[in-house]
């Protein structure tokens, strides 16, 4: 099995100042959530856009975080785009939720349009020896 897993959870925005609830359950297969990227198809609909989180009923982001801080754009490299966690957030099947504010007064010919939140799940794995260290062994 691999030690990671990135989670998609789409957020369905029908028209400019929709509020939506979103709801979830992580892999149960990853023990801790490493991070979070938010993906939306145009900076138009990112300046304002607010996002609330819960994992496992831990708030990880009040309902007025703006989620341009959860995102960025295609000159970032993939392996940096995420929002890593200093904390223990625990996976296992836990609930996700949340709400995504979309700014009002965008362009509605944005409309409809998916937000995709991708939670960044993994395995703890015992740290691999450093170079040149070795086990010793007691010789009689």
């Amino acid at each position: 099995m691999k030690n990671h897993k990135f989670q998609q959870i789409r957020i369905r925005i029908n028209a400019p100042g929709d509020s939506v609830r979103f709801a979830a359950e992580t892999d149960k297969l990853y023990a801790k959530v490493r991070g979070v990227f938010a993906s939306v198809p145009s900076d138009q609909v990112l300046v304002g856009a607010t996002i609330g989180l819960k994992i496992n009923g831990q708030d990880v982001f009040d309902d007025a975080h703006e989620v341009r801080m959860i995102s960025c754009g295609n000159q970032v490299a993939p392996n940096n785009k995420f929002f890593r966690f200093e904390e223990h957030i625990e996976a296992g099947g836990s609930t996700v939720e949340g709400r995504y504010t979309d700014p009002r007064g965008t362009n509605p010919a944005l409309y409809p349009y998916d937000v995709k939140l991708y939670l960044w799940l993994v395995n703890e794995t015992h740290q691999p020896e450093k170079h040149g260290e070795k086990h010793s062994e007691k010789h009689p």
